[in-house]
């Protein structure tokens, strides 16, 4: 009488012949490393001796590593973008006042009817804030398909003539090169002077200080790398001093409520001396004369 069958299943079958298969021949098997593995271990070693220890796996770890996993993201978007039904259908921006559109597009590098998965995100932004208006910005998805950029755009406070050039200028005195001037760029504070830029900063707090005189300001001269000259847009000229231009400017407001200088036949304002006001009238090209005390 023979035994009754052994009742397992077929997977359970497999794998038991399987490992017995392996267990039986596994003291045969003295093949050693897979031979693929023998250069890429030999190169590691050889990177590790030639860079010095913790150093090397440092090289190793940031340079080979870091561009090995960057290749594989960006494959990685590659395939995931193909396999999704998500495409670009628009770009949304906030926030854009001065950054012209086609600026933007370049940047971000994409197309109507590109996958929106396989936008690379993070370099999206750092080639928006490469922009010189561009002072940060964010990228995001919104599906099914709308690419949102948020700006924050520097701010032009004032426009420097230097020569036959003009450039716009932010309240750090930071430069900010533009193919055209913005809207609205007629009616920035003109600088002039070389090493102007630098001191627009001064300068703002300076007018903080008269808001009412700052109204009629159209231009301001640095002069010889030490002082202001202003600008009003009736022309006449105020000649601060290289030190306590704020007390100077605040002497003028009180003069000008009371004698009404600026409105008057003067078409130069000496302050530069301390406690004395000297006035040059229009046209004239002699020395400025005493003003009123």
């Amino acid at each position: 009488m023979s035994a009754a069958p052994r009742r397992t299943t077929a997977n359970t079958t497999t794998i038991r012949r399987d490992y017995d298969r392996r267990k039986k021949r596994g003291p045969m098997r003295k093949t050693g490393r897979p031979l693929w593995r023998q250069p890429m271990l030999l190169g590691i070693a050889v990177l590790l001796l030639g860079c010095g220890g913790g150093g090397g796996w440092w090289a190793w770890r940031e340079g080979w590593l870091v561009e090995a996993q960057a290749r594989i993201d960006a494959a990685s978007r590659s395939v995931i973008g193909a396999i999704t039904p998500f495409k670009l259908a628009d770009v949304t921006v906030e926030g854009r006042d001065y950054v012209e559109r086609g600026a933007i597009l370049a940047a971000l590098n994409v197309r109507q009817g590109d996958s929106l998965l396989g936008v690379d995100l993070q370099a999206s932004r750092q080639r928006l804030e490469a922009i010189d208006w561009v002072a940060s910005a964010t990228v995001e998805r919104r599906l099914p398909d709308t690419l949102y950029v948020t700006l924050r755009e520097r701010r032009a406070v004032a426009l420097w003539q230097n020569g036959t050039e003009y450039t716009l200028i932010d309240r750090n005195g930071r430069t900010v090169r533009a193919s055209r001037m913005p809207p609205g760029a007629e009616s920035l504070l003109l600088l002039g002077g070389a090493g102007a830029p630098e001191h627009v900063g001064e300068l703002l707090l300076l007018l903080a200080y008269e808001p009412a005189l700052t109204r009629q300001l159209r231009a301001a001269v640095w002069v010889g790398q030490r002082r202001w000259n202003l600008v009003l847009t009736n022309g006449v000229e105020i000649w601060l001093p290289e030190e306590d231009a704020v007390a100077a400017l605040q002497q003028l407001a009180k003069l000008e409520e009371r004698h009404k200088l600026l409105s008057r036949e003067y078409g130069v304002v000496d302050l530069r001396l301390p406690d004395k006001l000297y006035l040059r009238k229009r046209g004239s090209g002699g020395d400025p004369s005493p003003g009123p005390a």
